[in-house]
């Protein structure tokens, strides 16, 4: 074997090895993203017609960039979706299981949109002209998404009161975590 086909080689296994990876936080640490209600520490806006509130924040790290000709190589690209404590808030008198349920649905929505993230970085070759515009471009064009679905789930369930649609939800949610 060559020197570069070695090289090659070393990218390659790079590629494949040091990637991408994704992590679900609750409460500051590293979490299967099952919601409880002590999760729900924000200040509870008493004006709101809700009686809970759902709010999880994206971020992306990458630990290096190499550029390869005209290819970029991208280290540790890491997405992170994370419940915010302090903009996640429930009525006390108004817990229910049927509630949590719901409140669920919505972080399963940012668990759904930080896997749809990284599956579309596997599949973008990125390029040293743009790549900083294609990343942020594939970040905005996935969270408007699941923005739009988010805002669509509570309409079309009325923020867990229409039993048909929740159930309907429930089950999209559980078809999309089968086998995860």
């Amino acid at each position: 074997m060559g020197k570069k086909t070695i090289t090659l080689l070393t990218v390659t296994i790079l590629l494949i090895a040091d990637c991408y990876s994704q992590k679900i936080m609750v409460g500051g640490h590293e979490s299967n993203g099952k919601l409880v209600w002590t999760d729900f520490t924000g200040k509870i806006d008493q004006g709101s017609s809700m009686n809970a509130y759902t709010y999880y924040n994206l971020s992306t790290k990458i630990s290096s960039i190499q550029f390869l000709g005209d290819s970029v190589l991208m280290q540790g690209f890491e997405v992170i979706v994370e419940l915010d404590p302090n903009k996640t808030w429930a009525k006390p008198d108004r817990l229910s299981d049927k509630l949590l349920e719901h409140e669920q649905g919505h972080f399963n929505l940012g668990i759904l949109c930080m896997k749809e993230i990284v599956e579309k970085y596997k599949q973008t070759r990125f390029t040293k002209n743009n790549y900083s515009t294609q990343i942020r471009n594939l970040l905005d064009e996935v969270s408007k998404k699941y923005k739009d679905l988010g805002t669509k789930y509570d309409e079309e369930t009325n923020h867990s009161k229409n039993l048909e649609q929740q159930i309907k939800w429930n089950n999209f949610f559980t078809e999309q975590f089968k086998d995860k």
